[in-house]
């Protein structure tokens, strides 16, 4: 066998690799170059498109972004038409997020141009516009709350395990109640449809611009901390497949000028 045959074939399998690893170059980095593309086409378009205009909250991007969905439903009280929320550690007045609150009420009442918000441990004061005014702890109330409500007459009540008593106009005194005297404690309602929406969304975050999601996507960072990792592969990859791609695209030009 020639020397120049020899070539050839070295030259023939060398040229066989370059094209199979082409290929699988190709194969491996297809979907995240797509991902590439067409994000930057669209990144490039973002005022015209208005992206950072655009606001998505759904479970699917909040999971994302890790703006869970809560693990239980919101308590709400209702006195009149003014609803009280909690959810897992907010409070809420009308679905709007007034405080924190790490312990669930017991109930609320309306005295004058306060809410008074009883839990077992305090009771906390705000003006209807859900500021907020003082907060007493035990060392101001007669115990600890077992159950928390309001008479007809508007006083704010509370039992405890020494029993019930009511507040004067300015919680810094309590007077025992007799035995004989009851009261209906606050129970927790069914929240209403258009309050829970608003308590969600206030609890999964005002939600994510399409253009930072598309951003996310392109530099890969939506797929966590690997994510811009795999599109620097990507880079990489199609770098790669410029260069055997110009590899394979000389090869026959040399063949030609070896034939004459």
């Amino acid at each position: 066998m020639s020397h120049q045959s020899k070539n050839s074939q070295k030259n023939n399998r060398r040229h066989k690799i370059i094209r199979r690893g082409h290929r699988w170059v190709g194969y491996s980095v297809l979907v995240f170059v797509l991902i590439l593309s067409i994000t930057g086409l669209i990144l490039n378009h973002t005022e015209k498109l208005a992206l950072n205009q655009i606001i998505i909250n759904n479970k699917v991007v909040s999971a994302l972004y890790n703006q869970q969905a809560p693990k239980t439903p919101p308590t709400s009280f209702r006195h009149g038409k003014l609803w009280l929320s909690w959810l897992e550690g907010r409070l809420y007045l009308d679905g709007k997020f007034i405080a924190r609150n790490n312990e669930p009420p017991l109930g609320f009442a309306r005295q004058k141009k306060l809410v008074v918000v009883g839990s077992k441990s305090h009771i906390s004061l705000y003006l209807a516009d859900g500021s907020a005014v003082e907060t007493l702890d035990l060392s101001s109330l007669p115990g600890k709350i077992l159950a928390f409500g309001q008479s007809d007459n508007g006083d704010v009540l509370i039992t405890t395990a020494s029993g019930n008593y009511a507040a004067d106009s300015d919680f810094i005194a309590w007077r025992k109640l007799p035995a004989t005297v009851g009261f209906t404690p606050d129970h927790p309602l069914a929240t209403p449809a258009k309050i829970r929406k608003k308590i969600l969304q206030d609890f999964r975050g005002p939600g994510i611009s399409l253009y930072r999601l598309i951003l996310d996507l392109h530099s890969g960072r939506i797929f966590g901390f690997l994510g811009p990792y795999l599109m620097d592969l990507a880079a990489i990859g199609l770098i790669i497949l410029g260069i055997t791609g110009l590899i394979q695209r000389r090869r026959p030009t040399k063949d030609k000028q070896k034939r004459k």
